[in-house]
């Protein structure tokens, strides 16, 4: 195929200086645009000589039936041009021209056929049905070839029947495990007759020039040479796991590789054959942040995520460490100072030690602190930044556990001085475990987290303290539902723990294992399989809860029930008492203030009831409810019977004399 094809209709200049001159159609790639011209000629030929054969006066009625599929008898000569062939592909009268020269080899399309290796029957299938779909005139010529005006559109049929004359083996089906099918290019069409239909990324990559450049990516000069690597093993024809440690890392990773390559970064989600397609023509790098149990989809060659991220077989493993707290620091000072905000040294220490985070989430947090306080029409504070760190990443307990509001602070706690002695030590801890690991030097990830037991009798604060804990270290709760997290189904327990675990260290939040005896109970002596089980699921629980890297705070009232191998794993211990006397005083003053006191009354005789906490508060509660049933203040009558009823509950007797209203 050496010379020029000439268009099927009057006039022989060549199609190549056509193509400058044409109006209106041209899409800026040249060989589609070229593929116009031959379909359109090619259409032209087959209509003027299904009209010459049909009007010829010497055919008889039997011959003009068969006239339109070349069968001709004592028809007129066909022209230089050549004439169409029948479905039968039966040989042709006349001069056959070639068709290379006349396809340019520039453009989206000649990227398309040279990549994947196309046969001229696959591109003129796939030409068509484009042409056919992008252009209405040339959809009503093709209803006119199949002499059907509800049939504007290609399909195998038709583009043999143009194309065939031309020396283009054209298929009459297009199959699932064809090539152009499998390249994600067109749908399957089965039939002849079918419609040719492309698919939505074929379309687009022929509708327009994909950009030349792609978007430029942050500037991170710790990661640059891990990104130089990773680029070397994509562009090898490796796929790719990234494993980081700092959460915003791999979206970092991702924008720099794919800028090292020049490459845009595809969109998700994105069809394993359309990834495929669009990366062999160098137009998109299928890379992918996973989450920790996420495998990567077929389609993708780099998949970047936690350091749990997992690792199909025959996948290349690059491990990218959080940046140290020291290094974090510095990053957090530069980027607060570039924003004018002025923070004390312990503040900052407190933001690197609470997420590990580079240097894209430590922009991201100050810019939407920025526009937080902006918003409110003051001058960016640490309170902004807090508040902002907070919310970074946004984080969803995926329904294993409940976020409660901390508004609970250390001053509101009434509290034994060794019990607030206790609750202080674990904010300290909670502050500067990090900072005290890269102080020793302490190497491994094992011990990292903070976890904590409070225990006592039911209602003496273990709730409300941590909740005090979660509001002085300026970070969410997360109250575990113990009734979601366990399952009956085998390894369902464990995959909840493991999840709700990972959310809760990416988070930064306190995590709350309230009545936490049900599910670090005691092992015990396996007799059945749901021994055998249940004790996989504590077993589990030791190991998991080792590697977090968090604050835990365990509630129970009957510490002796956990399982003895807790007792390593828990950092602090805080025990909480029945409060005495003057703590009662102090509580009852707290929650009943004398301006809600008839004249008279008082909580110091009612302060002598050996109550919890919680008992306090609901008597408090109930007795105020009286009172304004009563429309009057709350009086000695109402305190003593709310402190009867909780009494009651417990089954203890009344230590002070009731009063009588």
């Amino acid at each position: 195929m050496s010379v020029a094809v000439q268009r099927g209709i009057p006039g022989t200049t060549p199609l190549r200086d056509r193509l400058a001159n044409r109006p209106g159609t041209e899409v800026g790639d040249p060989r589609l645009d070229a593929w116009r011209d031959i379909v359109a000629g090619a259409a032209t030929q087959v209509l003027r000589t299904y009209r010459e054969t049909w009007t010829a006066g010497e055919l008889d009625d039997a011959a003009r039936a068969t006239a339109g599929i070349g069968l001709t008898v004592g028809a007129p000569e066909v022209p230089s041009v050549g004439a169409p062939l029948g479905l039968s592909g039966g040989p042709v009268r006349g001069r056959r021209p070639p068709v290379d020269d006349a396809l340019p080899d520039d453009g989206t399309l000649a990227a398309v056929v040279a990549a994947l290796a196309l046969t001229p029957g696959e591109e003129a299938l796939l030409a068509t049905a484009w042409w056919a779909a992008a252009d209405p005139q040339v959809a009503v010529v093709l209803g006119a070839v199949h002499d059907d005006p509800g049939r504007r559109y290609a399909s195998p049929a038709a583009v043999r029947l143009l194309l065939g004359w031309l020396g283009i083996a054209v298929p009459l089906a297009v199959l699932a495990e064809d090539r152009l099918v499998t390249e994600g290019l067109l749908e399957p069409a089965e039939s002849p007759d079918d419609r040719l239909r492309l698919t939505a990324v074929a379309a687009a990559l022929l509708s327009a020039r994909p950009a030349s450049c792609p978007p430029a990516a942050p500037t991170s000069r710790r990661l640059l040479p891990d990104a130089v690597r990773i680029a070397s093993l994509v562009s090898r024809g490796e796929r790719v796991v990234v494993r980081c440690g700092a959460s915003d890392d791999p979206a970092t990773l991702r924008d720099l590789v794919a800028a090292r390559l020049g490459l845009a970064v595809a969109p998700q989600p994105r069809d394993a054959r359309a990834a495929r397609l669009l990366h062999r023509l160098d137009r998109e790098l299928p890379a992918l942040v996973v989450a920790g149990a996420e495998s990567p989809p077929d389609g993708v060659v780099l998949a970047l995520g936690p350091e749990d991220a997992v690792v199909p077989a025959g996948w290349h493993v690059v491990d990218i460490p959080a940046p140290s707290l020291t290094a974090a620091e510095r990053c957090w000072r530069r980027t607060l100072r570039g924003a004018g905000i002025s923070v004390t040294r312990a503040e900052v220490t407190a933001y690197a030690s609470r997420l590990p985070l580079g240097e894209r989430g430590i922009r991201e947090v100050v810019e939407r602190a920025v526009r937080s306080a902006r918003a409110h029409g003051r001058d960016v504070a640490h309170e902004d930044v807090a508040a902002a760190l907070r919310t970074h990443p946004d984080h969803d307990p995926a329904g294993l556990a409940r976020r409660v509001p901390a508004s609970t602070r250390l001053e509101d706690l009434v509290l034994p001085a060794a019990t607030r002695e206790g609750i202080d030590e674990v904010v300290a801890h909670a502050r500067w475990s990090t900072a005290a690991h890269e102080e020793l030097a302490l190497a491994g990830v094992r011990g990292r987290g903070v976890v904590v037991l409070f225990h006592g009798p039911s209602g003496t604060g273990k709730t409300a303290a941590a909740e005090a804990v979660a509001t002085a270290v300026e970070r969410d709760l997360w109250v575990v539902d113990l009734a979601k997290v366990v399952s009956k189904w085998l390894g369902e327990t464990q995959r909840n723990l493991d999840l709700l675990l990972s959310a809760a260290e990416t988070a930064g939040v306190v995590l709350l294992f309230d009545e936490a005896d049900g599910l670090f109970g005691k092992r015990g002596e396996v007799t059945d399989a749901r021994d055998r089980y249940a004790n996989l699921e504590i077993d589990f629980l030791l190991q998991r809860l080792e590697l977090h890297r968090g604050v835990v705070v365990l509630t129970s009232n009957r510490p002796a029930a956990l399982d003895e191998a807790f007792a390593r794993r828990i950092r602090l211990s805080v025990r909480f008492e029945t409060p005495g006397h003057e703590d009662r005083e102090e509580l009852w003053r707290r929650l009943l203030p004398r301006t809600l006191l008839a004249t008279g009354a008082s909580t110091d005789r009612v302060a002598r009831e050996e109550l919890t906490g919680a008992a306090i508060r609901a008597a408090a509660l109930a007795a105020t409810v009286r009172a304004m049933e009563g429309g009057g203040p709350v009086t000695e009558a109402h305190l003593d019977a709310a402190v009867r009823r909780e009494l009651e509950k417990v089954r203890r007797p009344r230590a002070a004399r009731a009063v009588t209203s």
